[in-house]
């Protein structure tokens, strides 16, 4: 027997509450990924962090218009993205947060949207650190999100 649909997304938002994010900061769950290649190589470089921000205020004003009203407050969300940056999640918490948006991305209208942008913004921090090649540690995170959320490349 397969959990419903409903059970999904409760199993997801009590995986992103242990996470740290609950209630409204649920729709903050996208910048996990970005996150977490910024801490791939072991350390918030300040050019991942400034995108991580950048990203974070894109996605409030997103959020925001989607609600048709100013329900997102970026004082929230920066608290929210300090958080997450505070420290790296383990790897099985990582794995459970990738699983967590796979399931909000299905069961969502604008689930796909959500990870194509996740997926842009992640390739732009693993980008931005000025290194001429990517680490591999950033290239294997950046894998296992596109194979957890089933992106095609």
């Amino acid at each position: 027997m397969h959990p419903t649909p409903n059970a999904d997304m409760m199993t997801a938002r009590r995986t992103l509450k242990r996470l740290g994010l609950a209630g409204p900061d649920i729709y903050l769950a996208e910048l996990i990924p970005a996150v977490e290649m910024a801490w791939a190589d072991g350390s918030i470089h300040p050019s991942e962090r400034a995108l991580l921000e950048a990203y974070c205020d894109q996605l409030v004003a997103h959020l925001n218009v989607m609600a048709g009203a100013p329900v997102f407050s970026g004082k929230r969300a920066r608290a929210a993205l300090d958080h997450m940056l505070s420290r790296r999640l383990l790897p099985h918490e990582r794995h459970e947060a990738l699983l967590a948006l796979k399931v909000r991305a299905s069961q969502t209208a604008e689930g796909a949207q959500m990870v194509h942008r996740l997926v842009e913004w992640t390739e732009a921090v693993g980008a931005v650190a000025g290194q001429p090649a990517w680490d591999t540690r950033e290239l294997f995170w950046l894998q296992t999100v596109l194979r957890i959320l089933q992106v095609e490349q």
